[in-house]
C-alpha cells in the first residue's frame, strides 16, 4: 500500500530510470494493448500529448495509429492554462502544428475548441493506479475537474508504462476512478 506521495516519488523515479530503448520497448507494446480496444461507436478521443522529459507514455503513437486506422474518430488535446488551473480542449487535425509551450507541454498551435460532451473516451496521463482503478496524477487536479465537468458517462482509460500498486492509501471522493488501464502487459478493467 502507499500514499500518492509515495507513488509520485516512486514512479518519476522509476521513469527518470528507463533507456531510451526500454521506454520505445514500452510504448510500442502500449500502443498493442490499445489496439485491443472496442472503438466502434467512438466519435471522439481526448488524449493527453506526452511530456518527453518527463517519460510520459507517448500518445502520439496512439494518435497515429487512430489516424489511419479510425480515421472517422476525432482526436482530443487539451490546452493547459497552468496559472489557472484549467483545459481548453481541441480537435487535433491531420496537419495542425504542435508546439511545445514554456513547461515543454506539446499543445495545438491553433485550433477549434470541442464541446467536451461530444467526448467518449478519455485517455488519462498518470504517473500511478491501484488494482481498484485509483489513479495519482501529478497532483493539480485537472483531470479530475474536466472529468466531472462532462455530463454524459465517458470511458476513462488511464496509460501506465508500469504495473498497479496493490492500492492507493489516501484517494479522496474528488478523485475518479478509471474504468480501464493499458500497461505495456495487460488491459486492466475495473
Amino acid at each position: 500500500m502507499f500514499t500518492k506521495d509515495e507513488c509520485r516519488k516512486k514512479f518519476k523515479e522509476a521513469r527518470r530510470l528507463l533507456t531510451l530503448e526500454r521506454y520505445t520497448k514500452l510504448n510500442e507494446r502500449i500502443l498493442f494493448q490499445f489496439m485491443k480496444l472496442p472503438l466502434e461507436g467512438v466519435s471522439y478521443i481526448h488524449t493527453f500529448l506526452p511530456i518527453e522529459k518527463y517519460r510520459e507514455p507517448n500518445t502520439l503513437l496512439i494518435i497515429e495509429y487512430l489516424r489511419k486506422a479510425w480515421p472517422s474518430i476525432g482526436i482530443v488535446v487539451p490546452r493547459a492554462d497552468l496559472y489557472a488551473n484549467s483545459m481548453t480542449h481541441y480537435v487535433l487535425g491531420a496537419e495542425q502544428e504542435l508546439i511545445s509551450n514554456k513547461w515543454g507541454i506539446l499543445e495545438p498551435a491553433i485550433g477549434d475548441s470541442v464541446d467536451i460532451n461530444l467526448i467518449d473516451m478519455v485517455l488519462l496521463p498518470l504517473l500511478a493506479f491501484d488494482k481498484q482503478g485509483n489513479r495519482v496524477g501529478y497532483g493539480k487536479g485537472y483531470y479530475d475537474r474536466f472529468l466531472q465537468g462532462i455530463e454524459k458517462k465517458v470511458q476513462k482509460v488511464g496509460i501506465s508504462l508500469f504495473d498497479p500498486v496493490e492500492q492507493i492509501m489516501d484517494s479522496e471522493a474528488h478523485d475518479v476512478p478509471l474504468d480501464k488501464c493499458l500497461t505495456p502487459d495487460k488491459l486492466w478493467l475495473f
